[in-house]
């Protein structure tokens, strides 16, 4: 199935999203990771397409999207709620499916439960919970490279270096590397390659402060109307067993698709997808 890229403005913000599938078709809205850019679904589309409009939108900062004037207020969780939310409301998207990837999870979570209740109609959450609060280690983690991007000679250096930095998510062939290097790289003025984030973003959303404090995460977890399908990586260091049994307990009916990578898991295989199609065809 064709991909389009398309744009659209959101409060000033020009974004960039890919496209999939027929426009009359029931929608799908997928929401990267913190540093990533929606091409990261390019695989999970792909085999949507034939029965969804997919749309992978480049949160502000990432991808193609444009870049805050002001890091301290385009980047942080607030604002990339507006985001989202703005996003659906220059689509039109009165109702939709959603699937999040660890930052866009985390963000579909609130929304879904607050500004979105009512039009998110299934709700796909890739390897994260309401709260990080156990998750200290995977954020020390994700911070340390995400402040120290690298800055490499050729395009293969920079894949060398995805490669061994996402190694805990699950197996990719080379081909996968390849398309994960090409879709997430730019080379700046001086000629070197390097990743296509505004290295800005990072501040403001892994150590900055949240509007939302974690008893009021469990709550809009517990208050949440639509089905929920939780994709968890076992050894995951964003998302731990003692959050999902949490999330269990909290909300029994969750679905919850056990996995044995690391986080994120790429949602690039059959194993991965095929259950995500079931629970967004339920």
């Amino acid at each position: 199935m064709t991909r389009t890229d398309e744009f659209v403005t959101v409060d000033g913000t020009e974004l960039h999203y890919s496209a999939w599938g027929d426009p009359d078709d029931p929608v799908v809205v997928c929401v990267h990771g913190l540093s990533r850019n929606g091409r990261d679904f390019d695989p999970l589309a792909s085999e949507l397409a034939d029965d969804y409009r997919v749309l992978c939108p480049d949160m502000p900062g990432r991808g193609l999207s444009e870049w805050a004037d002001d890091p301290d207020t385009g980047y942080t969780w607030p604002a990339l709620r507006d985001t989202v939310l703005g996003f659906c409301d220059a689509l039109d998207l009165d109702e939709f499916r959603y699937v999040g990837t660890s930052m866009g999870a985390l963000l579909g979570i609130t929304l879904a439960s607050t500004a979105l209740d009512g039009r998110v109609t299934h709700l796909v959450c890739n390897d994260i919970g309401p709260v990080l609060t156990q998750a200290d280690d995977g954020v020390d983690r994700i911070e340390s490279y995400l402040t120290n991007p690298p800055v490499c000679e050729t395009v293969t250096d920079l894949e060398d270096w995805y490669r061994e930095t996402y190694a805990t998510s699950n197996e990719k062939t080379d081909a996968q590397w390849r398309r994960f290097t090409l879709t997430s790289m730019r080379r700046r003025d001086d000629g070197l390659v390097t990743r296509d984030y505004d290295e800005r973003i990072v501040t403001p959303l892994l150590r900055g402060e949240d509007d939302v404090s974690d008893a009021e995460a469990w709550r809009r977890w517990e208050s949440l109307e639509c089905p929920v399908f939780v994709v968890w990586g076992r050894e995951s260091d964003i998302l731990h067993e003692a959050t999902v049994e949490e999330m269990l307990e909290r909300r029994p009916e969750t679905e919850v698709l056990e996995l044995d990578c690391g986080h994120p898991p790429g949602l690039n295989v059959a194993a991965q997808i095929a259950p995500i199609r079931r629970f967004l065809a339920g």
